[in-house]
């Protein structure tokens, strides 16, 4: 499959009567989907978008939303995706940069008002914008931030077939990075990486099987969400969508829909575990997440206790989500085996760009026909994440293993301390082991104002278990008791939150923001 509109006409004919997509408004059996999708192509189409167009696409997990970036496709145009959770500022830099010619948002949403966030935008931020479709809405309302507004409805007014402008080298859709290591970037897929990587993982993950159904439980614009419900898809699975995430009403899902497929965070993962009420699940064959937060290894052997069938798995933006899952004993930890036969990983040293043994710990790079286009108008940043042979970049420190390749941690979060290169989980493993302390997040800083990065040190955030008062003197004394010296943190703060932002793919804790408080708490330190 090389084009989306293949995708989906593959998927369709598996099963063209039973369940496609499941949303808040009902349910599509696979005729009345890919009939949704002809209909948004020709509003689309009515609309003046054409090949090359960007379409931004702002709303929560819909049927609609699954339909419009497989219209825009055919369309040959790009669907920008824009996460639910940004702001005025967010949003308004995106348009201006992705330069979309429409925008489509939903109304009556009750956890974000769109509208007014879209009113609030500065003209200047969004001057390519000529049009905004609007799901749900309203009767009489022509017009929002001095621009028209019309009725997401393909089905009453835009009936008719649209000629298919879909090519495999057409850029597709944009993802945008979290920003939580640097600034965000938009980066552009074609439609062959889109629907061949979406073939490769219904391959690797069986979405194919008769039974097969996936909670789409995370927002559809990351790349998470997308690379799901696209292997679903190809699959002919049935999706079944939430708008807003909840614990209980998710577990819920899981046993009314017999759903086999899930994926995202730990933190997700650790809620669903909650809203089960220890009730054990019986259809879930995958639930592939990623670590984002202390304690993962022990929510994902809690939810492999109740059958939610955890399996660690690797993605980027650039190389799509789930490019590789975990097996065997290595099954609840990040990396794996790429899902693409003909991808190629290799680790290298950061600076001098070496390849290097298996087990000794570098740069993951991989090669892959899922990999990104470019960083949409950002030239040099594509050129500085892709070497010089053609593999991508990742800023992940990871090593190879028998059974492929094991993530450790952002190539940025990696400590170099005492002349040794130190992963900031072996501190922070340590630390939770100590009395009281509920978790850690350790990060380098300077030593003072004066100093360079050979003069780094570590510096440790915990947290407190409750009802437990901890002392920094006493935790810093049985780190020099029990670690080495160049592994004590030289400050150890307690907190009562680590500070976070919000992706498409969960709740990240924003390290970037650690080491700017580390910074300071060493430059109070006399």
């Amino acid at each position: 499959m090389s084009t989306l509109t293949a995708l989906l006409a593959e998927g369709a004919a598996r099963k063209p009567d039973a369940a496609a997509v499941t949303d808040g408004t009902g349910t599509l059996d696979w005729r009345a989907f890919s009939a949704r999708v002809a209909g948004t192509a020709a509003q689309l189409r009515a609309a003046g978008v054409r090949p090359g167009d960007r379409v931004a696409l702002w709303l929560p997990n819909s049927a609609d939303y699954l339909a419009l970036v497989f219209a825009s496709a055919r369309l040959g145009a790009v669907a920008i995706h824009v996460n639910t959770r940004f702001r005025t500022a967010e949003v308004g830099s995106l348009l201006h940069r992705s330069a979309a010619r429409v925008l489509v948002t939903e109304w009556g949403f009750e956890p974000v008002d769109f509208p007014a966030l879209l009113a609030a935008i500065p003209k200047t931020d969004r001057p390519a914008l000529r049009l905004v479709i609007g799901r749900r809405l309203p009767a009489g309302v022509s017009a929002v931030a001095g621009l028209p507004a019309e009725r997401l409805d393909p089905e009453a007014r835009f009936a008719g077939d649209v000629p298919d402008a879909a090519a495999p080298d057409l850029p597709c859709l944009t993802f945008t990075t979290s920003g939580t290591t640097s600034g965000s970037k938009l980066v552009l897929h074609s439609q062959r990486a889109i629907a061949g990587h979406a073939a490769d993982v219904m391959r690797a993950f069986e979405t194919d099987r008769p039974t097969s159904a996936l909670l789409a439980c995370i927002p559809l614009c990351g790349t998470f969400g997308n690379a799901a419900a696209m292997a679903a898809i190809a699959g002919g699975a049935h999706v079944v969508c939430m708008d807003r995430f909840d614990g209980a009403e998710a577990a819920h899902l899981i046993r009314r829909h017999g759903i086999t497929h899930a994926v995202g965070g730990d933190d997700l993962l650790a809620r669903i575990i909650d809203g089960a009420a220890g009730e054990p699940f019986t259809t879930m064959r995958l639930f592939g997440f990623a670590a984002f937060h202390p304690g993962a290894a022990a929510t994902a052997a809690a939810a492999e206790a109740i059958g939610l069938a955890p399996r660690g798995v690797y993605g980027s933006s650039e190389m799509q989500a789930l490019f590789a899952a975990s097996h065997g004993p290595n099954r609840l930890m990040a990396g794996g085996r790429p899902v693409n036969q003909e991808a190629e990983v290799s680790v290298r040293d950061p600076e001098t760009g070496a390849v290097l043994p298996p087990g000794q710990s570098g740069e993951l790079c991989f090669k892959a026909p899922s990999r990104f286009m470019s960083y949409l108008g950002n030239d040099e940043a594509t050129r500085r994440a892709t070497t010089a042979d053609g593999f991508f970049r990742s800023g992940d420190l990871g090593r190879l293993d028998g059974d492929g390749f094991i993530y450790e941690t952002r190539l940025g979060d990696t400590l170099r301390l005492g002349g040794f290169l130190v992963n900031p989980e072996e501190i922070e493993g340590f630390l939770v082991t100590l009395p009281g302390v509920a978790s850690a997040q350790v990060v380098a800083a300077t030593k003072g104002a004066a100093s360079n990065a050979a003069d780094a040190v570590p510096v440790a955030f915990v947290t407190a278990e409750p009802g437990t008062r901890l002392e920094e003197a006493a935790l810093q004394a049985l780190c020099r008791e029990r670690i080495a010296r160049f592994k004590v943190p030289a400050r150890i703060a307690v907190v009562e939150a680590f500070p976070t932002t919000a992706s498409p793919n969960g709740i990240k804790i924003q390290r970037a923001k650690l080491r700017e408080m580390a910074e300071q708490l060493m430059k109070e330190t006399v």
